[in-house]
């Protein structure tokens, strides 16, 4: 996946930070990789972006019956998966710690000569990984659950991810 130059990202990064505050998180940085993670050791979140999150909007409505209505939200449900990961960090350990890494590992290796079919398949079997899962459910149970909340983070957010993804020439339906 590697990195790639990203443009525009200190004010939208300032927006995920007053965003994931609300849950005792103390920062979040846009990574210039694409790829969402979790640094537990540093208590930061690390949102990369991808120019299409399809695959996630897509699992996201087939396993949980929860469907992204454009940009803003999709991004917004990233990073409330990520926090989802810290709510539920003591729940994951040990054997199904290990397991979690072991298969990310082997996705991550596979995924690198994959076509998109392959691709496709492999994503979800990340996505169904036991962590995942729960970041996931953490996160559409916040969203159903707090949906007016979930609309003003996106309305608070959305002007300064909207510039970044004009900025870095990526599309966006909203």
């Amino acid at each position: 996946m590697g990195k790639i130059r990203v443009r525009g990202k200190r004010k939208l990064n300032k927006a995920i930070t007053a965003e994931v505050a609300q849950f005792g998180i103390k920062s979040a940085k846009l990574s210039d990789e694409y790829a969402y993670y979790y640094d537990d050791e540093t208590m930061t979140y690390k949102l990369g972006y991808e120019v299409e999150d399809e695959w996630f909007n897509e699992f996201l409505a087939e396993r949980f019956g929860y469907k992204c209505r454009g940009t803003a939200e999709s991004f917004v449900l990233s990073i409330l998966h990520e926090i989802g990961h810290h709510k539920a960090n003591d729940e994951i350990e040990g054997a199904l710690l290990d397991f979690c890494t072991a298969e990310k590992e082997r996705i991550d290796e596979e995924m690198q000569d994959a076509d998109e079919e392959y691709s496709k398949v492999l994503e979800w079997q990340y996505f169904n990984l036991p962590d995942e899962i729960m970041a996931t459910q953490w996160a559409v149970n916040y969203a159903k659950e707090h949906p007016r909340k979930v609309k003003k983070m996106m309305e608070r957010m959305r002007a300064s991810l909207m510039e970044f993804y004009m900025a870095n020439g990526l599309t966006d339906e909203d």
